[in-house]
């Protein structure tokens, strides 16, 4: 019997079998990026003004590898309108995947609501507050990581003003070492565009 049945079998029994994650591919990422955010600054009454680091997203918008997306950084870069507008629009106009939205700051997050999705945007990683539901601490962040790390079939893209190391601290080597394997990463550096 080859490794291959076998998997089939494991799977037949309900046990878990890898797989590959989900892939996706946006031609001219760049144009695209640029004419989402466009879209989102309009309705807000702004202006667009393109930094570096949008170029790394629409890289990965162009290809993502299997990978969701963290960026992290200084604030006012612009961080917030990609995770919570950009991408999700973007998403749903080329792979037809809705993207729920969280944001960790808000005191009402459902965690077990938020972990039946399979596409999710957590924007301001870093400020949301541990949770205690029947004597268990819970942290929204960490079991979405834990749920995209067992199941392929879900992205997580997320957002944080925190630095690298800053995402480290706060959620320990195990949880960052995660995030790592299942993003990729683009730093946002520079002063803030708010005025």
């Amino acid at each position: 019997m080859s490794y291959e049945e076998i998997l089939k079998q494991l799977q037949t029994e309900g046990n878990p079998v890898p797989c590959a994650r989900f892939r996706f591919r946006i031609p001219d990422a760049r144009t695209e990026l640029k004419n989402a955010l466009v879209t989102v600054l309009s309705a807000m009454g702004e202006r667009l003004v393109w930094l570096p680091e949008y170029d790394k997203v629409a890289a990965w918008l162009s290809d993502n590898n299997g990978k969701g997306l963290l960026l992290f950084g200084n604030c006012g870069r612009g961080k917030s309108l990609i995770t919570r507008y950009a991408i999700p629009m973007l998403l749903r106009k080329f792979a037809n995947r809705i993207v729920t939205v969280v944001d960790c700051g808000a005191q009402d997050i459902c965690i077990d609501e938020v972990l039946k999705r399979k596409f999710i945007a957590l924007d301001d990683i870093g400020v949301e507050v541990d949770r205690v539901e029947f004597g268990t601490r819970r942290n929204v962040v960490v079991e979405i990581v834990n749920k995209v790390q067992d199941n392929p079939d879900r992205m997580a893209i997320a957002s944080s003003n925190l630095s690298g190391e800053g995402i480290k601290e706060r959620y320990g080597d195990r949880i960052y070492d995660r995030i790592k394997y299942l993003c990729y990463r683009v730093a946002f550096n520079g002063n803030s565009l708010r005025k």
